[in-house]
């Protein structure tokens, strides 16, 4: 957890109002007299108390009522909480500053309430323009680029450090299935819902580390390593894993190693997606907090993750990529870890008609890569 310096906290508090706000009245317009759930973790091990702090007492400021609860982090989900289940099921929206939301992200939660898993850990994300740039519009880029993915043919990733992967657009809802949506909302706004991968075929280029997909459900299911590994990909599947030998090897190990303990599709490769707020930031190592790190870069146009390992999303193993070009139907929209779509035009027309959003247009942070 980044930790917040005492001596700018009241100023922090002050400022961590506005992301507090665009939360709760942008996003989740709380009216007086709303029921309000806040799910919080049993410690500050990732989450600070004191955004919690402040997001109930701007709701309270409000006029909302609110049920808090604190609960233990699960290993699968049908070890969901009870007591949670009982109080979605009357509250008008549920706000989870735990893992909890995040383990569940593709599961229909009880209750008819809105759901959103607020991905802010210390009081100054919650008071910069990570938190604070209108959530109304980021929805409606996100929904814009969605719009514009969905009507796409094909795909191309490539990264530095070797990625060469592309594949057709596979949406199961153009056939009459259901994509695989995430069912509890994201704020802010982080990316778009995953990309299949059952035509892809290329190099994925795989360095640093391989981690959950979701919840942790094993034990040593982090694998760390030095080198570069290239995964051979064939039409959604892992074909071999080459490069560095002795990272090829770990890589390969940990994959039987999961795979058996699961039960699950080995070689599967899921789905991919990547950030689309700019302002996403890490400020130390990556290595330094890792818990942090995983809990919020994949909102950083810097960063492109993969779900692997299993037939159900997110997968148990996600692959991490680095400043990324992708293009769509051979045009370019993220370049080097840069989300230049929002350079167009007519996205940079709609970001100027919003006060205070200009960062959207910046360079992407740091997140500690």
């Amino acid at each position: 957890m980044i930790s917040d310096c005492s001596n700018t906290k009241p100023a922090l508090e002050s400022e961590a109002i506005k992301g507090a706000r665009n939360l709760l009245i942008d996003y989740l317009r709380v009216q007086a007299g709303d029921l309000l759930l806040l799910v919080r973790e049993t410690d500050e091990t990732l989450y600070s108390n004191t955004v919690g702090d402040v997001i109930a007492s701007t709701a309270r400021h409000l006029g909302a009522e609110l049920i808090e609860l604190a609960e233990p982090l699960i290993q699968d989900a049908s070890e969901f909480p009870g007591s949670v289940s009982r109080a979605m099921q009357s509250a008008q929206h549920t706000v989870f500053l735990s893992r909890l939301g995040d383990y569940v992200r593709f599961i229909a939660l009880p209750g008819s309430g809105s759901k959103t898993t607020c991905y802010i850990y210390d009081l100054a994300q919650l008071a910069s323009p990570y938190a604070s740039i209108s959530h109304t519009l980021l929805a409606s880029l996100r929904d814009r680029l969605e719009t514009e993915l969905m009507a796409a043919d094909h795909w191309h990733i490539t990264c530095p450090l070797g990625t060469d992967i592309s594949g057709q657009f596979s949406w199961a809802s153009l056939a009459g299935g259901d994509d695989d949506e995430l069912l509890v909302d994201l704020f802010p706004v982080s990316t778009f819902k995953p990309i299949p991968c059952n035509t892809a075929n290329g190099v994925v280029a795989l360095s640093r580390w391989l981690m959950p997909g979701g919840s942790t459900k094993m034990e040593d299911q982090n694998l760390a390593f030095d080198g570069t590994v290239l995964c051979k990909v064939r039409d959604g599947s892992i074909v071999q894993f080459e490069g560095d030998v002795s990272a090829s090897v770990e890589v390969s190990t940990h994959y039987d190693r999961v795979a058996d303990t699961l039960g699950i599709n080995r070689n599967r490769v899921h789905s991919w997606h990547l950030g689309i707020n700019p302002q996403t930031y890490f400020a130390k190592p990556a290595e330094a907090d890792m818990d942090t790190w995983c809990a919020m870069s994949f909102a950083s146009p810097r960063y492109l993750h993969f779900h692997t390992c299993g037939d159900e999303p997110p997968g148990e193993i996600a692959w991490s990529l680095f400043n990324c070009s992708v293009s769509i139907d051979d045009q370019r929209y993220w370049e080097n870890g840069e989300f230049i779509w929002l350079q167009r035009e007519d996205n940079k027309a709609l970001i100027q008609q919003y006060p205070d959003c200009e960062p959207l247009l910046q360079p992407s942070l740091s997140i500690g890569i």
